[in-house]
């Protein structure tokens, strides 16, 4: 990222890149979490391997569910690390420096159980060390000696836009037999150069069969990062899938093609993904005023996986149907026309179908289009309409009829594209056979399991069995993980 004289572009400042990241994952001067369910540790997976990080990382991160009920409740922040000054001001603007991703895990809550305070006991998890107190996590970091650069307490604030800063002097060494794996502006400019190469991995049950894996020499998120710190870098072709996949650090989403593309062609914009964040946290905090109580605004995963996973989970109607992909497009051409129009109207097997007509509250509350689309699309293909408009419906009720109780429950907000995707899972396990009378005969019980599911998945604790903490004035539970 650093730029010869000339070239006009300087690596940034460190209250720079803190500006940008608080940007795209903080919200004003509220705190922000993201939900990962007990089931869905592939999303936290995802985030860690965009980093290159330790896989004990993981381990220490999803222990702390044992705060949560079960889930796992994160914000990810950035430590940033500067060793040729001595003066908190100058460390501010200083180019040279070393960046450390670092997961706040919420701990302590207030005695509702349904909220934390910002002082409340939090515990920190970096590729070095964990830590159950801000104080003890920025004496023993283990990021080496320097003057450290962080948002105070893990939570990006701003006041009036503008990022607030803590800068704290670190004489400690780094731990030893670790070794240090810091993201540098010196690493940034040499992931944005280059390509990532590969190599053949042979599978032993078909020794024919060869696919290339690839083999980083920078941590694979440093890509989207040099994009981001640095949007005068000219994109190299292919970048948009790796740029998709490294924006689930940010985006809590599995599905971000879709922007990746839109911000490559936009000469890797950073304000693409800034304003995409902000329109779903705007779109969170206008659902948390509505919930009772003070409420952190908690961001959950809606666990909807790629195009090729979803058709996994339709397969049994296609074998039900013994014909091939190729046979039943040439038997009846309109089955390929199933793309969703911008007006919102879709063609299966040559009826048109408007989604319009399943109410306004199921659009209002999509957090992810391109998820929902790809839920659109998968359903098209593979079901009949019949059940296709069964599903719709089934959505339509739990959002007009249960999601805001389980919203005034569960204290977050959760969209329609998960609605959408529970259901297909429930109908996929306690219904294999697709049949649409079935199905319809058990809608009642659909519409109860994935009410249960939600409820299994919220991260406060019971306020009957909440204990004081003895450090701060907040309270905390302990359950068993499974």
């Amino acid at each position: 990222m650093s730029a010869a004289k000339g070239e006009g572009n300087l690596v940034p400042t460190v209250r720079e890149v803190q500006q940008k990241f608080a940007d795209i994952l903080g919200h004003g001067d509220d705190i922000t979490w993201d939900l990962i369910s007990s089931g869905q540790e592939n999303i936290l997976k995802a985030k860690l391997s965009q980093l290159h990080c330790e896989s004990n990382m993981f381990h220490w991160i999803w222990s702390y569910r044992k705060y949560s009920k079960g889930q796992s409740l994160t914000s990810l922040f950035f430590v940033m690390l500067v060793d040729n000054v001595y003066d908190s001001k100058m460390a501010e603007e200083s180019r040279s420096w070393r960046l450390y991703p670092v997961f706040r895990c919420r701990r302590c809550v207030d005695e509702t159980g349904h909220s934390s305070n910002v002082d409340c006991c939090m515990s920190y998890v970096s590729q070095y060390s964990i830590a159950d107190s801000w104080k003890r996590f920025v004496t023993h970091t283990g990021f080496g000696a320097g003057i450290m650069v962080t948002p105070n307490l893990g939570v990006y604030k701003q006041i009036d836009g503008r990022v607030e800063l803590k800068t704290y002097s670190t004489t400690q060494m780094c731990y030893p037999n670790m070794e240090d794996k810091p993201i540098t502006p010196e690493s940034l400019k040499k992931a944005s150069r280059m390509t990532i190469k590969h190599r053949k991995i042979i599978i032993q049950s078909d020794p024919f069969m060869v696919f290339p894996e690839p083999v980083y020499d920078f941590c694979p998120g440093e890509k989207m990062l040099s994009s981001i710190l640095d949007p005068h870098g000219s994109p190299q072709p292919g970048d948009v899938p790796r740029l998709s996949d490294s924006l689930v650090l940010f985006t809590n989403n599995l599905n971000n093609l879709r922007l990746g593309s839109l911000m490559n062609s936009i000469n890797n914009d950073p304000s693409i993904l800034v304003n995409q964040q902000r329109s779903a946290w705007d779109k969170i905090a206008e659902e948390s005023v509505k919930i009772e109580g003070n409420v952190n605004l908690i961001r959950s995963c809606n666990g909807v996986p790629s195009k090729a996973a979803l058709d996994k989970i339709f397969q049994p109607i296609d074998n039900k149907r013994k014909k091939s992909k190729k046979r039943m497009e040439a038997e009846n051409p309109e089955n390929t026309q199933n793309d969703l129009s911008e007006n919102g109207s879709i063609k299966i097997k040559g009826h048109d179908i408007n989604l319009r007509e399943y109410g306004t509250q199921l659009k209002e509350h999509i957090a992810s289009s391109e998820s929902f689309d790809i839920l659109i699309s998968s359903m098209s293909e593979h079901l009949e309409v019949d059940t296709f408009k069964l599903i719709m419906e089934l959505t339509q009720t739990f959002v007009e009829t249960v999601r805001e109780e389980m919203c005034q429950t569960l204290k977050y907000y959760f969209p329609t594209e998960s609605i959408i995707y529970q259901i297909i899972l429930c109908i996929s396990k306690h219904h294999p056979k697709w049949d649409f009378n079935e199905i319809e005969e058990h809608s009642s019980d659909i519409l109860r399991r994935v009410r249960m599911f939600f409820v299994s998945t919220g991260p406060n604790p019971y306020a009957e069995f909440l204990k004081k903490c003895e450090v701060c004035a907040g309270y905390y539970d302990i359950c068993k993980l499974t």
